[in-house]
């Protein structure tokens, strides 16, 4: 089987090796589809960590080909999707219910091998079942979505309220989404892409701007009345994070989502944050919320189907990932390892 293999900061290689067999709690899974995350470019740029000689990739579903002998509970043949993050159960963060800060934490695609290969090991525990008529595709959206279910519950939006999401991209998007099933009264969406304004639009946003509009802040003042209630940040650079910031009125909550690169900063005005009685948070992993996502994508309740999507193999991953090849307009890259008539 051929897998991409992260060599060091910088190094990819397309390698190829013998199919891995499960043990007794295993999976032995055929990828069908695994998203590129921004996380995974930050490891390639040496801006994130990752354990090296690893194949990456931690957005990913497939099905299952081989199962060790403790899986009775799937079956050969079925549809699963992966949550990568690995827990102990055992120290003091997981006994106190903060399993994302686990001492011992794994993660598929991160310090274990993940979903850029045609064939994947998936402990049992990491598995979650998907009905038959489930697309690959849009199931390798779990992972994102539940880290954006994080975010939301971080949120703690409230029905009525006014959110204000910073970057349109695929993590924008579906936090978007999600801010009106939890009951926003008025989505205002800032990107400096105008298809993704658009976009932004036809989800639900009721006023879209770009962050070199002139006179934004005041704009937003004036329809929010004064109360930008809830900002989620989705870009993960300083100028992003200060924006959101500025953005801010009197009892604003600020939600740092995005992922920002080793050393990325910025200045705080002490004193604005203490009269503006602030609440800024951030939020890391997707602690008990899988299997949320993988319900909405189920049901349906996001659309995720209207997401502009270039599917990619093993090879233009590697030259995507590398810089070597021209981005398109697509808003999110999955390697696909299916058939065209499989999707």
């Amino acid at each position: 089987m051929k897998a991409v293999l992260f060599k060091a900061p910088g190094i990819l290689d397309i390698i190829e090796r013998n199919l891995p067999v499960p043990k007794g709690d295993e999976l032995l899974i055929k990828i069908g589809a695994c998203g590129i995350c921004g996380t995974d470019l930050h490891i390639f740029n040496g801006e994130a960590s990752a354990k090296l000689n690893t194949v990456l990739g931690h957005e990913f579903s497939g099905t299952i080909v081989e199962k060790g002998k403790g899986c009775s509970e799937f079956s050969i043949g079925e549809k699963i999707a992966v949550d990568p993050n690995i827990y102990c159960g055992k120290c003091s963060y997981c006994k106190n219910g903060q399993i994302h800060f686990c001492k011992n934490h794994r993660a598929l695609g991160v310090t274990e091998d993940g979903g850029f290969s045609e064939y994947t090991i998936v402990p049992l525990s990491q598995a979650y079942h998907l009905p038959k008529d489930i697309s690959l595709n849009l199931a390798a959206f779990a992972e994102p979505l539940s880290c954006c279910l994080r975010g939301i519950d971080r949120s703690e939006i409230k029905a009525g309220e006014n959110v204000i999401i910073i970057g349109g991209g695929a993590i924008g998007l579906i936090m978007l989404q999600l801010s009106a099933i939890s009951g926003a009264a008025r989505l205002i969406m800032i990107e400096p892409n105008e298809e993704r304004r658009i976009l932004a639009q036809r989800l639900g946003a009721q006023f879209v701007f770009s962050p070199d509009d002139e006179n934004l802040l005041q704009t937003i003042k004036e329809l929010t009345n004064g109360s930008s209630d809830t900002i989620i940040e989705c870009v993960g650079n300083s100028s992003a994070a200060a924006l959101s910031i500025q953005i801010s009125n009197k009892g604003s909550k600020v939600i740092l989502f995005g992922l920002a690169p080793f050393n990325e900063s910025i200045k705080l005005n002490l004193q604005e944050i203490f009269k503006k009685g602030l609440t800024i948070k951030s939020s890391f992993l997707n602690p008990f919320t899988f299997g949320r996502a993988v319900e909405l994508i189920i049901n349906k309740k996001l659309q995720l189907e209207s997401f502009p999507v270039s599917l990619l193999s093993l090879e233009e991953i590697q030259e995507m990932i590398s810089n070597k090849v021209k981005k398109s307009k697509s808003l999110k890259y999955q390697f696909n390892n299916q058939k065209e008539e499989d999707l």
